[in-house]
């Protein structure tokens, strides 16, 4: 209060300097939100769209934050110009107020010190993620790329096959089905990135039901059961757990994507063991396998979107890295959570906590 009173002194109040700070906080409000808008034009690949933001917006409200710093300064000048001819006109008063003055004015050039490096610090966070991003997408374009063109190579092949070649009924249905299942993973890739765009936009609502989440799992289980033979699913769930609330469609594809990917991590095979367990109002469901595991300083990078562990061993494993940032999502819409827990070389384990609403209580129950 005392340097807003002294910096402003005489006709204006310390609510003028309050009013100075708050406006120049609003402009760095205003510059943050452009530049988040900056930052996601690029991500978008909008490079007409960035270049508007930045010379219709950021630097406008630079322009005009330096201009009222540079106004303030100047005022603060023609003050303490009248100051000093004021203090002139008797050497007491010099002696007296001349350490106050320079006080005032080392708080207030350190105010402005301190406001110009944290703008300089969020501007070189923000670049350094900017880069993140873009190295990011370029490394998830690159991953994509590579997931369509394996089922596309193969549907091409075996269609031309079928065209070409004189085929008996056995091997045109044998090449059928190759392309029907390459066409399906293709199908489940386009799913995913949709789904995950849809979720993380806000546009995707969850249905609200009953749900058997021991029935879920052993479902789920079985049909792992029959293409990963080198993976037996060993299944502790809960007998007295009752059913959830929730969308039976989505917590599948949680059960789906945390299977697949205790699986797809373990390729020298060893058991995937699934538990579900009550405690305190909710319901935790666990996923641990024996496969590579993930080093600890990624345990929060595997749930961001285009994450992948990238280890000598995983480089020749198929995969998007969309998985998990669906998980999170669909788990994050159930207001539950999800986190994990490993150890490079000794597996992980996955851990989905579910609220257990009452179905009694909800709007039409029986």
């Amino acid at each position: 209060m005392a340097v807003y009173e002294a910096t402003y002194g005489g006709g204006q109040s310390a609510a003028d300097g309050g009013l100075f700070a708050r406006g120049m906080l609003a402009l760095h409000d205003q510059h943050v939100a452009a530049t988040t808008r900056f930052v996601a034009a690029l991500a978008a690949g909008d490079a007409a769209e960035a270049h508007r933001i930045d010379i219709e917006e950021l630097d406008p409200i630079l322009d005009l934050m330096m201009e009222r710093l540079n106004a303030a300064a100047d005022e603060r000048g023609v003050e303490v110009d009248s100051g000093f001819a004021t203090l002139r006109s008797t050497s007491q008063a010099v002696l007296i107020l001349a350490p106050a003055i320079f006080a005032i004015g080392f708080a207030l050039m350190l105010v402005l010190w301190r406001i110009l490096e944290g703008y300089h610090r969020a501007t070189r966070k923000t670049y350094r993620e900017i880069e993140q991003l873009s190295k990011l997408r370029s490394e998830f374009v690159s991953i994509v790329s590579h997931e369509f063109r394996t089922p596309l190579t193969g549907i091409q092949g075996f269609s031309e096959m079928l065209r070409d070649d004189d085929l008996t009924m056995p091997q045109m249905r044998e090449y059928a089905e190759d392309i029907n299942k390459d066409a399906r993973r293709l199908a489940r890739l386009i799913t995913d990135m949709l789904d995950l765009d849809r979720m993380e936009s806000g546009r995707m609502t969850l249905s609200s039901e009953p749900v058997d989440l021991n029935q879920i799992v052993t479902e789920t289980a079985a049909q792992f059961r029959l293409s990963a033979a080198d993976h037996p699913i060993e299944l502790d769930l809960d007998a007295g757990l009752r059913q959830l609330v929730g969308d039976a469609d989505r917590l599948t594809q949680v059960v789906t994507n945390l299977l697949s990917n205790a699986i797809k991590y373990s390729p020298s095979g060893g058991a995937v063991e699934v538990r579900t367990e009550r405690s305190d109002g909710t319901v935790t469901l666990t996923v641990a396998d024996h496969g590579m595991g993930i080093p600890t300083e990624q345990l929060e990078k595997i749930f961001d979107r285009y994450s992948r562990v990238e280890t000598v061993e995983t480089r020749n494993i198929q995969g998007t890295g969309l998985g998990l940032p669906i998980v999170r999502q669909i788990v994050q819409l159930c207001e539950g959570k999800v986190w994990a827990t490993s150890e490079a070389g000794r597996g992980s384990v996955f851990h989905v906590q579910l609220p257990l609403a009452d179905i009694a209580a909800r709007p039409g129950a029986v």
